[in-house]
């Protein structure tokens, strides 16, 4: 491990920062990379991250949060489309 980077998992029974859980679950979130990769680079054990994600989504599976996600964004695609289709039609395209 890096010596910049903190071993939580050497740290049983330690809480590991506030700032460093919220950090670590903007990362999972944001689905650049999976739970086990994120977990591995800051020495946290993916359970953790897990409980964490569950805690924080009341309960639902973290790719039940990420498919909710998508399911928001596409929704406004298709709302903007139908907008810019309705305005078409308007001008006789």
């Amino acid at each position: 491990m890096e010596k910049n980077k903190t071993d939580y998992i050497s740290k049983i029974g330690n809480n590991i920062p506030k700032d460093v859980k919220e950090y670590v679950l903007k990362r999972v979130k944001e689905g650049g990379k999976s739970v086990a990769e994120i977990a591995k680079e800051h020495g946290i054990g993916k359970t953790a991250i897990y409980k964490w994600l569950k805690e924080e989504t009341g309960g639902s599976d973290p790719l039940v949060y990420k498919l909710q996600k998508e399911n928001h964004l596409l929704k406004q695609l298709v709302a903007e489309l139908s907008l810019k289709i309705r305005e078409g039609e308007k001008r006789g395209w």
